[in-house]
């Protein structure tokens, strides 16, 4: 087993023998890897893998390279190939190549399943290339496809191995009395016959056990020729090295698996079978000197593998989105899709969420041109959506078909919902001691638990807008940056397991919406607004001081004002101040985070001693120093009741009785947590 880099300078001549560069006259090799000739010797463009010299060659994602580009997994690589990672005279432990290869099988289960489930190209295999299911008609399979399917087998089927080997010493020294009288002559002693000759019972399950011994002895086989840690069996006795070998050679095991199938009709022995005949039949080719059989599966752009991993996490599927992704300007979104809003949304209004990503962290920040396009795909999404194919002719909030509950544009002010665009980027834990491979995802123990992580990096600077403080404009969009373990990625990715995609997908989405309020909270602060006037009076007569400043969200009995924090002292805000406040029967602080919802964090009620309700306001006030400290979804969370009235829903259709007399002469005296209508 050979592990080469992707994008690592290696010599040529060391190419030539592990996966047959051809030097620079032909850019692909013999393997079919794509190759690129430097200076300083030759590196691969591509990722997989490929059976080459007798050898299997893992190309690794440059995700696995640190820092420094000249080791990985605290090893040195030689460009040479004197320290080959996958040989067993290597410095690495035994921990690590044991770790190694099971990176390489879900490396390659990975580009397999890309290859099935995309129409996408840029998946290289040979034109016989063989599918893993081994039907009796099956082709060709790969070394890689045969090693899964035996190791799954074992996994699933192990009460199997330990059913037949009961079965096969069960009952030999027990003694059938019936076929022993019909079939054996006995001679008498007095009045009693003796019997010379007894008949042992047998099981109607009885077998050679010949295929089992086959199968732990392929398996053994595959892990010391290759150094793939395969199952071993305690009941069997694989067969010796050299005895096993012959019978691959001149289709020798194909012979003998096709002398004893007659014996087997329980359909996971008939599925073994299939198995291994796949196997001989790889063994076959692998033995035949004068047959160059190649063997190699390649994702020559892996971003658009790890693009498909991310996708599977955390997007929305379907026709419709995939058709969505394509934009009319020919850009293609990597990932969309719909939640609930960021500003006072109780889930009856989502918005598009927008992401791109990176299968390995640049050094440098996020380039200039990556977040172009990646706020050009926000407004693409944004025009499609007021497109006359899903615009209702009767609300211009809300469009239908695939943007069916998505909520852009507020009729009354004509202010944009937040549109929250976000990168993804893979990462692998630094090296830090042999403890980590024995992870799943080879990571320290406090980092496994949360494979998704934001950068350090503060795209607040390089947020999109044309003008200073219009968050509901439609050109504001925001962005955030975040790091994922490659590693989990993959694993999950290749899972059997559903579920465990869909807990991800939950638990991320929530995460990247917490981690946008958090964003707004440290850059803005929000009021809401009671008009004297109706609301479109309001905001017809102040538009220009007003514009991309305020919105209105669906159900709420006030006005949403936003504004940067460090822009409180500006002439400009002062000026509208001075416009508005006469003009309006209350304003007061308000925060933009969840009120509605029971928090999942296991956190307290906080408790709070200054609190006033306002029916025709439709909500409570409470004190702003108090609901600061309690910093809510963090230290506390909202209790379910207010006065004895429930936080969420309509409170005020419980009202018992008038709420006390109360006078608000400073907007930041207390907070608003409205309550939605009643619907």
């Amino acid at each position: 087993m050979i592990f080469l880099f992707e994008e690592f300078v290696y010599g040529t001549d060391y190419l030539k023998k592990v996966i047959g560069y051809k030097g620079n006259s032909d850019f692909q090799s013999e393997s079919g890897f794509n190759t690129e000739t430097t200076d300083k010797g030759a590196k691969i463009n591509g990722v997989g893998y490929c059976f080459f010299n007798g050898n299997p060659v893992f190309v690794l994602p440059k995700v696995f390279l640190d820092d420094n580009s000249t080791t990985a997994f605290g090893t040195l690589i030689d460009p040479n190939g004197k320290d080959i990672f996958g040989k067993s005279d290597s410095p690495i432990k035994n921990i690590q190549r044991k770790f190694l290869s099971s990176l390489s099988t879900w490396l390659y289960s990975a580009i397999d399943k890309y290859r099935s489930d995309s129409d996408m190209s840029g998946v290289r295999s040979p034109d016989h290339m063989e599918h893993s299911k081994f039907h009796g008609d099956a082709r060709y399979a790969t070394l890689l496809d045969v090693m899964s399917s035996m190791e799954l087998f074992y996994k699933k089927n192990q009460n199997l191995f330990v059913f037949v080997a009961k079965n096969k010493h069960s009952g030999n020294n027990k003694i059938n009395w019936q076929r022993t009288i019909a079939k054996k002559i006995p001679f008498t002693q007095g009045e009693s016959p003796i019997y010379m000759e007894l008949v042992n019972k047998k099981k109607v399950f009885d077998l050679d056990d010949r295929l089992l011994v086959l199968y732990f002895s392929a398996m053994k086989f595959i892990q010391d020729e290759f150094g793939f840690e395969m199952p071993q069996s305690e009941f069997y006795v694989p067969l010796k090295k050299q005895e096993f070998a012959r019978l691959l050679e001149n289709e020798r095991g194909l012979r003998e698996l096709r002398r004893i199938k007659y014996k087997y009709f329980e359909d996971r022995l008939l599925k073994l079978y299939n198995i291994m005949e796949a196997f001989f039949r790889w063994g076959a080719k692998y033995t035949n000197k004068d047959v160059k059989a190649k063997e190699y599966l390649i994702a020559n752009s892996f971003n658009n593998v790890f693009e498909a991993m991310i996708d599977s996490l955390i997007s929305d599927q379907g026709k419709d989105i995939t058709k969505l992704k394509n934009n009319d300007d020919g850009k293609i979104i990597d990932h969309l899709y719909k939640e609930k809003s960021l500003i006072f949304a109780d889930g009856t209004e989502s918005i598009w969420h927008i992401g791109d990503s990176k299968y390995y962290q640049e050094k440098n920040e996020v380039l200039g041109q990556s977040i172009a396009k990646q706020y050009t795909y926000a407004k693409n999404i944004v025009q499609n959506f007021f497109s006359p194919d899903f615009v209702d002719e009767n609300k211009e909030c809300y469009s239908s078909g695939v943007h069916e509950g998505v909520r852009y544009r507020d009729s009354v002010t004509e202010g944009y919902s937040v549109t929250p665009n976000f990168f993804i980027r893979g990462f692998v834990p630094e090296y830090d001691n042999d403890e980590q491979y024995t992870d799943p995802y080879f990571s320290k123990k406090d980092d496994s638990k949360d494979p998704i992580e934001p950068s350090k990096e503060d795209m607040w600077e390089k947020r999109n807008r044309h003008f200073r403080n219009r968050l509901f404009d439609r050109d504001t969009l925001l962005l955030k940056v975040y790091n994922i373990n490659f590693l989990y990625v993959l694993k999950t990715y290749t899972s059997k397991h559903s579920s465990l995609r869909e807990e991800f997908k939950k638990k991320t989405r929530k995460k990247f919406r917490e981690d946008f309020l958090d964003l707004l909270d440290k850059h803005y602060v929000f009021y809401a607004v009671w008009p004297k006037a109706s609301e479109k009076d309001f905001v017809d007569a102040h538009f220009r001081m007003l514009a991309g400043k305020i919105f209105k969200p669906a159900g709420l009995g006030c006005l949403i004002l936003a504004l940067e924090q460090d822009s409180t002292n500006d002439s400009d805000v002062i000026s509208m101040w001075d416009e508005i406040e006469k003009e309006c029967k209350l304003i007061t602080l308000v925060t933009p985070r969840e009120i509605w919802d029971d928090d999942e964090k296991e956190l307290k009620e906080a408790a709070f001693s200054k609190v006033y309700y306002d029916e025709k306001m439709h909500g409570f006030f409470v004190g702003g120093a108090e609901f600061k400290e309690a910093e809510i979804g963090k230290k506390s969370k909202l209790p379910k009741y207010l006065m004895g009235k429930p936080v969420e829903g309509s409170a005020y259709v419980e009202l018992g009785s008038p709420p006390p007399e109360f006078n608000l002469t400073k907007k930041d005296d207390y907070y608003f947590l409205p309550c939605k209508e009643s619907t």
